[in-house]
């Protein structure tokens, strides 16, 4: 994950990425501009607690001398903005309200919309190194079961509403309401063009070739 090759990724090739690759580049840009982050690997929440993996980025940054949680890469319902680091922080963004609380050793980030609350990851405040964040990244990236190599997903927020591609539907979330629509396979690569700029390619993608095998 070097930062030249993010750089052209995002910025030149306008491509995309998941939770290492776009905290990278976010850290590398407030490091620019003065702030310190540490970087701390989270367990996303989904299924049972003996299968959360810490495969997820985020950031503690520092502001004024206080912590604050930075994370630009967890997906369509993920945060948009900075939270302060500290038990019992809400914030309202997008539709969404976040809260952070303590369990123990580890900090829990939740969410609540109109359909209810839940967990969206945990992560404790002990930094990672470097080689720590590429173990992580390569079993995200390569592992059999992980869900960026069995599932295509792609997304866009902005401030009114969230749409996420993922899979065989589309997803989208707008004034704390999410509603899902079927999305015809054959449409794939038109439905990316349309929705989100992004061209796939002709040829089969990786979560295409996984499910033939």
């Amino acid at each position: 994950m070097a930062v030249p090759d993010l750089e052209r990724k995002f910025l030149d090739e306008g491509g995309g990425g998941y939770c290492f690759e776009h905290n990278t580049l976010f850290a590398t840009a407030l490091g620019d501009l003065g702030f310190s982050s540490v970087l701390l690997l989270a367990r996303v929440r989904i299924g049972p607690p003996a299968l959360w993996v810490r495969t997820h980025m985020v950031l503690r940054v520092p502001i004024d001398g206080d912590p604050w949680l930075a994370d630009v890469g967890f997906g369509g319902l993920g945060l948009l903005e900075p939270i302060p680091l500290r038990d019992g922080a809400v914030s309202d963004q997008g539709g969404a309200r976040y809260a952070l609380r303590r369990e123990g050793l580890a900090w829990v980030l939740s969410m609540r919309d109109r359909a209810g609350e839940h967990d969206l990851y945990e992560f404790p405040e002990d930094p990672q190194t470097v080689a720590d964040i590429e173990v992580a990244n390569h079993y995200t990236s390569t592992h059999p079961s992980s869900i960026f190599r069995r599932v295509l997903t792609i997304q866009r927020t902005t401030r009114d509403e969230r749409i996420v591609m993922r899979g065989d539907a589309i997803v989208r979330f707008r004034d704390g309401v999410s509603t899902e629509e079927p999305l015809d396979g054959s449409r794939l690569r038109a439905v990316a063009w349309e929705l989100f700029g992004v061209r796939l390619p002709a040829t089969p993608l990786l979560c295409e070739l996984d499910k033939r095998s």
